[in-house]
């Protein structure tokens, strides 16, 4: 008999036990206090970040179409430098310059997800084309005045220049 009332008061005892609530530690309280601070953080880091990409597309914005004006110059120079060299100069040359539409391709396609939903989106995209097709143009015109005479694409360039100039003058 005593082995049963020793395990009945044990149960007793383990059940009674089981139903208090442990009292609240000052370890969760500490964790939910850096985790608060950590998520204030992270919201502020967040903010600069907006901030600074916000400061950069206003900054790219400004710079666009002055840009563009730029280097849709240069490309009329280039072209015009290379058909004027001698002929066994030429393929050089144009060489050169599709290198150069190239990089003035990734430039203006590098602007485009930054301008994404604004105004300056679809010129930074009209802009980036009408350059990969320069750099198509300019290797094909390697292989000779007629070649690049006959070249395909002019009405393409010339539509995408022609709506990037007319957001560029208003």
């Amino acid at each position: 008999m005593p082995a049963k009332i020793l395990f009945l008061l044990l149960v007793l005892a383990l059940s009674g036990c089981a139903s208090l609530q442990p009292p609240p530690s000052t370890s969760t309280a500490g964790a939910a206090a850096r985790g608060a601070a950590m998520a204030s953080r992270d919201a502020e880091a967040a903010q600069q970040r907006l901030a600074a990409v916000a400061a950069q597309r206003a900054g790219a914005e400004q710079q666009f179409c002055p840009n563009w004006r730029q280097a849709l110059g240069q490309a009329r120079s280039n072209a015009m430098g290379c058909a004027r060299m001698p002929l066994g100069e030429q393929a050089t040359c144009w060489q050169a310059v599709s290198q150069w539409a190239q990089e003035e391709s990734r430039y203006f396609h590098a602007l485009t997800p930054l301008f994404q939903g604004g105004a300056y989106a679809t010129p930074a995209a009209q802009a980036a084309r009408f350059f990969d097709l320069a750099q198509g143009w300019a290797i094909t015109c390697q292989d000779g005045q007629q070649a690049c005479s006959a070249a395909s694409g002019h009405q393409q360039m010339n539509d995408h220049k022609n709506i990037v100039n007319r957001f560029c003058s208003r």
